[in-house]
Parts: C-alpha cells; sequence; structure tokens
C-alpha cells in the first residue's frame, strides 16, 4: 500500500492519494476527522489508534463507500506533517 497527504483542504478535511495492488487507487481522495470508533493502526505511521482518538477516515458519499473506508490516520501526524512542510 502507498498513501501520500497532497494537501489540507480545510481544519476538517485533507486529500489523499491511495494505492493498493488489492484494494485500487485513489489519485485525490477526501478524507475527514472525526474519532475512532475502535482500536486501529496509523495507515501513514503505524502507530497504534485507540477508540475515541482523533482521526482522519475517507468520506462516503451517499451509498458510496470506499473499499478503504475501514483504513485511518492519526490527526497528530496530519497536523505534524503540515507543521513539518512548512518550514
Amino acid at each position: 500500500m502507498t498513501l501520500s497527504i497532497l494537501e489540507k483542504l480545510s481544519a476538517s478535511t485533507i486529500s489523499i492519494r491511495w494505492s493498493d495492488p488489492c484494494l485500487g487507487h485513489y489519485e485525490s481522495q477526501i478524507w475527514g476527522i472525526g474519532l475512532s470508533r475502535a482500536d486501529a493502526t496509523c495507515a501513514l505511521s503505524g502507530q497504534p489508534i485507540r477508540r475515541g482518538d482523533s482521526i482522519f477516515r475517507p468520506r462516503a458519499y451517499g451509498s458510496h463507500v470506499p473499499i478503504n473506508s475501514n483504513r485511518m490516520i492519526l490527526a497528530s501526524v496530519v497536523a505534524g506533517f503540515f507543521h513539518d512542510s512548512s518550514r
């Protein structure tokens, strides 16, 4: 799996490039902020995610639920990414 943050769109959304040989490819997928509903692993950093952590996840639109909808990125990792890239 390959994942990269393309851009911070707003305080609550980011644009992601996602590619996985089994799950497909998203060139510019919108992920929104929320709270984790379960323990997981951050798709970007590999850090543990605990239920209730602030995370980004792929947005669903109506009945279209992305194949990677169960993936998450810690919001703190995203904040660090944009803080580090502004130097």
